[in-house]
Formats: structure tokens, C-alpha cells, sequence
């Protein structure tokens, strides 16, 4: 932002990024809490459903895809319902596990935070993730004041949460500009189709194997993606 030297006047904008903060930051606390307490794979994919939200509001809001662009975003997330699902067992045999409501917590919040940085980045979308980024940021030091957080990190960490960091701010500007250039509800569809690249990415590098479910998830998602490219 400093090299571009773009400046904006503020505006309602800085209100819809601190929130997209906030909520973004309840959506991770309930989903990884509910990864923590229940089955990821339910978790997962109960989380993975907030993009229905922002699709839901763009409809609402006028924008109208075409016919191939709706088949392509039921692919979508058929694709990525099938990345989740695991047909293992759960201890004692139990399906209905515990999680799901803090599931449908950051199913909920992750929605409202795709809509919020759509309007936080109408001005400019680097300005968008700033003001998204100083809600999270801002709560977090405050939560770890009032709770005497301590946190300790070992030097051979630094690197990867350097590079979490760098991968999640950068996931957002993309996220953000796309916003401004493309209808929401097709945006939406396309940026929760991050399991793929994990699936994916889990069999190139830590050599685990794919279910047969999670190979049709992948190749339904895909395509998803092509007729939604259309």
C-alpha cells in the first residue's frame, strides 16, 4: 500500500472490513474448536457451505449467472462435499458427533465474511484487507490481554507461520479484488473450493491416498469450475 501510494477517503468501508474481521475470526475459533470436539470431515464440510450465503445475497442483489454457471456451482460444492466425506467410523460407532454446532457457527460467520470484504474493497481492496486484518488483529491482542494468553514459538516455526500468514493475507487480496470484477455469488463458489488443493496437495507431498469419493470430489469440482468459467 506504501509503494502504490493510493489513498482513500474513509467511509463505511473501514466498518464492513473491521467486521469481516471479527467474524472471520469467529468462524475459525468455531471451526477449529469443532474440529477439536467432533469429526473433521463433518466439520469440514458443514463449514465449507458459508459460500451459500454470499450466493444467497447476490442473487437478492440482482446478479444473475447463467444456466451453466448454476450447474457449474452445484458441481462446485457437490465436489466439495465429496473432498469431506469420510467413511470411517467415529469412536463407539456414533455418526452424530459433537461439533455441529459450532459447524454451522463458522458456516454462518465465513458467509458473512466473504460479503463484508465484497463492500469493505468497493474503494480499493488492499485497503479492504487492511481494515479486515486491524478487526482480527485488534480483537486477538485484546482477547490475549484480558485472558493472559502466552504464547511461545520455537525458531524452526517462524518460517511456516510466516508463510501461513503470507499465503492467508495474500488468499484475501486475491479474494478481495476478485470481488470488485466478478459477481459475488460465482466468486464465492470458487474461492471454497480450497479442499481441492489440499486434497491434492496431501497426496503430492505427504503421499496419503485418496478415497474413491474424494477422487470423484475432485474431478466433479473441476468441472465446476469449467462451466462456471463459461
Amino acid at each position: 500500500m506504501v509503494v502504490r501510494g493510493v489513498r482513500v477517503a474513509p467511509g463505511p468501508w473501514i466498518l464492513y472490513g473491521m467486521g469481516a474481521g471479527l467474524v472471520g475470526l469467529v468462524g475459525l475459533g468455531a471451526a477449529y474448536r469443532g474440529m477439536a470436539i467432533g469429526v473433521v470431515s463433518v466439520v469440514s464440510t458443514i463449514a465449507a457451505t458459508g459460500p451459500v450465503i454470499p450466493l444467497v445475497i447476490g442473487l437478492i442483489l440482482g446478479e444473475r449467472p447463467t444456466v451453466l454457471q448454476f450447474g457449474g456451482m452445484a458441481m462446485a460444492l457437490g465436489g466439495i462435499g465429496l473432498l469431506a466425506f469420510d467413511r470411517r467410523p467415529v469412536d463407539g460407532g456414533r455418526r452424530l458427533v459433537p461439533g455441529v454446532g459450532l459447524a454451522l457457527l463458522a458456516a454462518l460467520a465465513f458467509g458473512l465474511f466473504l460479503v463484508a470484504i465484497r463492500y469493505a474493497s468497493r474503494p480499493d481492496a488492499l485497503y479492504g484487507v487492511l481494515a479486515t486484518r486491524t478487526g482480527s488483529v485488534a480483537a486477538l491482542v485484546v482477547l490475549g490481554i484480558l485472558f493472559r494468553s502466552r504464547i511461545k514459538v520455537s525458531s524452526p516455526d517462524v518460517p511456516a507461520l510466516f508463510a501461513v500468514g503470507l499465503l492467508d493475507v495474500g488468499a484475501d487480496v486475491f479474494f478481495a479484488f476478485a470481488t470488485t470484477i466478478g459477481l459475488l455469488s460465482i466468486v464465492s463458489i470458487l474461492s471454497s473450493l480450497y479442499p481441492v488443493a489440499t486434497v491434492l496437495l496431501a497426496r503430492v507431498v505427504l503421499q496419503e491416498r485418496m478415497a474413491r469419493l474424494q477422487q470423484a470430489g475432485v474431478v466433479l469440482a473441476l468441472a465446476g469450475v469449467g462451466l462456471i468459467s463459461l
